[in-house]
């Protein structure tokens, strides 16, 4: 009976499995762009490339205005090593793409998960959660941010979510190792950068 059991568990996860990446696929391709409109396929085309510089721009000049190690910064490049690691783990190939890339666009590492959407994800969560009314901005950047890269024919749907969850788990634990750690004794760590000069 034992056997039966997991013999049983077994074909169910398959079979969900099996349902769950032809879903995925679908919803992927559908909503992948069609080429129907140049104004959309450059605006999209152009926010999927802008995003990493939007975030880690706006992170790194943060930094350079502030003497302590900043939340944003933090879990903006913190959460690069977490992304590596999953992509080379899984090493997801990526979605076959029918869209016709008006601009550059380059598709060189693995598919799972999505390092824009964990960078858009960890940027917007350390700051929303630094500042609450950025909150419903925020959401929609990350939600504007993540279709475009399934728009493109980049990500499968999936690949974003799981780089939202990457994202979000990656900047509220660094912001609660600053800001909530009931042993705190009020000192957040300071980056300190030296250049020698002749």
């Amino acid at each position: 009976m034992k056997h039966l059991f997991i013999f049983l568990i077994s074909i169910s996860f398959t079979f969900s499995e099996s349902y769950l990446t032809k879903a995925d696929v679908f919803l992927t391709s559908t909503l992948e762009g069609s080429n129907n409109n140049p104004s959309l396929d450059i605006a999209m085309e152009g926010l999927a490339l802008a995003t990493p510089f939007i975030e880690f721009g706006t992170a790194g000049l943060n930094q350079i205005r502030n003497e302590n190690l900043m939340p944003s910064f933090a879990a903006t490049f913190g959460v690069q090593l977490p992304i590596a690691l999953g992509k080379y783990i899984f090493k997801r190939k990526r979605p076959e793409r029918n869209y016709k890339p008006k601009l550059w666009n380059s598709r060189f590492t693995p598919s799972f998960p999505s390092g824009h959407a964990a960078t858009t994800a960890a940027w917007a969560t350390s700051t929303a959660l630094a500042s609450p009314r950025m909150i419903p901005a925020m959401i929609g950047y990350v939600i504007i941010s993540g279709y475009s890269q399934v728009y493109v024919g980049n990500h499968y749907v999936s690949d974003i979510i799981a780089g939202w969850g990457l994202g979000y788990v990656v900047a509220s634990f660094i912001y609660k190792l600053y800001y909530n750690n009931p042993g705190d004794s009020g000192v957040i760590p300071q980056l300190r950068i030296a250049i020698p000069l002749p």
